[in-house]
């Protein structure tokens, strides 16, 4: 097959979990024999500026310089004159609907795979260019992610917009939905939410996979934690200021030497500020490659209080033997038993209480670290994901024939 992938940012090198997701399929795709091309959205948040290509046989990437970002005008105008929601409307770009055209004249696909229904946008664009057939891969419930910030939002403006946006953005999600061939969701949650949302359309879920040739590192009983993330999604701003506003000083109260050390892309000033101030913090900023910083620290912590979809940076973690300490929401869309896999709190004091028990007992550590790696080589791996997505589209392809 000839699969066009449209992606809403740069999809390599794949240091976020959204560019992690899109890359490991496509590269799944391209290993089962397909001739796999990824048009990207270079966009101002993610700006790569020299492009580098995978060398991965079969697969290809171009990339369209666009200007994504947020303004307080831009949003407060969209609110007034538009329907469309501000989180999908900058991704309808003119430049890349350009570039987009001449490829589909250029080339001829039997698949255009979407990175999210804000692509939905380009859909009328590829029905009058191409026959291919149109997926959308849904990461996560979009507006999910709005109705639980706004859900934890304590300033009444603010929490009036962000369930204005989550509405305004389950109407557009549907609106989508019913213009592709078929949907790819990221969890068995996430189809659930859209056969109630009524969609009846081909559907197979496909989780992010990962590479299981692996690389688990051993446990070395550090004193110290991790958090690793973008700093720039809501979400993880959200969920790391409560850990170390809320948890970590807990942990320092009966473990006062250990080191939490925290790493990630696009951090806020006032966020820097505010980690600054906490004692025994180690902010690290971006790092070039999360293997390595991966090795820093036996637990991570993932105190995830809102959003959607799947955590990719649990399954990366875990198939590393990193025992994870995250939350119900955290853990949502991953089929792990808390305890077995994972360790799964959702108060301060539990949370603080599950990392000083690691600390505390040893054997358990090693054991759940142990099954971590087992459990993400028989349930993550990218080729068994990879091949499952292809039989999907290859049904796909023939039930017009």
């Amino acid at each position: 097959m000839k699969i066009l992938i449209l992606s809403p940012k740069p999809p390599f090198p794949p240091k976020d979990g959204g560019a992690i997701a899109i890359f490991n399929l496509a590269k799944g795709l391209a290993e089962t024999g397909n001739q796999v091309h990824i048009l990207a959205m270079n966009t101002s948040k993610h700006r790569v500026e020299k492009t580098i290509s995978p060398d991965v046989p079969g697969l290809t990437l171009q990339y369209v310089n666009v200007d994504t970002q947020i303004s307080v005008w831009g949003g407060v105008t969209n609110l007034l004159f538009s329907s469309v929601p501000y989180t999908a409307s900058r991704f309808k770009q003119p430049e890349f609907q350009q570039a987009l055209v001449d490829l589909l004249k250029k080339e001829s696909f039997d698949l255009v795979q979407l990175e999210g229904p804000y692509l939905g946008f380009y859909i009328p664009i590829i029905r009058t260019h191409s026959a291919a057939k149109v997926v959308i891969r849904a990461h996560n419930i979009e507006h999910e992610i709005w109705r639980r910030v706004a859900l934890n939002e304590t300033n009444p403006l603010k929490r009036w917009y962000y369930f204005n946006l989550a509405n305004r953005i389950v109407k557009f999600e549907k609106r989508m939905l019913m213009l592709c061939d078929a949907l790819l969701p990221i969890t068995d949650r996430d189809k659930k939410a859209f056969l109630e949302y009524g969609y009846c359309g081909p559907m197979q879920t496909a989780p992010v996979g990962v590479d299981t040739i692996i690389k688990d590192t051993p446990v070395t009983h550090q004193r110290a934690v991790m958090f690793l993330g973008a700093l720039d999604w809501a979400p993880n701003q959200e969920g790391l200021i409560w850990f170390a506003e809320r948890v970590w000083p807990r942990v320092l109260e009966q473990n006062p030497y250990v080191i939490f050390h925290v790493a990630g892309r696009n951090a806020p000033v006032w966020m820097q500020k505010k980690l600054a101030m906490v004692r025994n913090v180690l902010f690290h900023g971006e790092v070039e490659k999360s293997s390595e910083f991966l090795e820093i620290a036996d637990i991570m912590v993932a105190p995830i209080l809102s959003g959607s979809g799947m955590r990719v940076k649990i399954i990366e973690a875990m198939s590393y033997g990193k025992v994870v300490v995250t939350t119900t929401i955290g853990a949502e869309g991953i089929p792990v038993v808390s305890g077995e896999h994972l360790i799964i709190a959702d108060n301060p004091l539990l949370f603080a209480q599950h990392i000083l028990d690691l600390f505390a007992q040893p054997q358990k550590l090693e054991m759940l670290s142990k099954n971590a790696v087992n459990f993400i080589r028989q349930t993550f791996d990218n080729r068994t994901i990879a091949r499952r997505v292809n039989d999907f589209y290859l049904q796909l392809l023939q039930s017009n024939e």
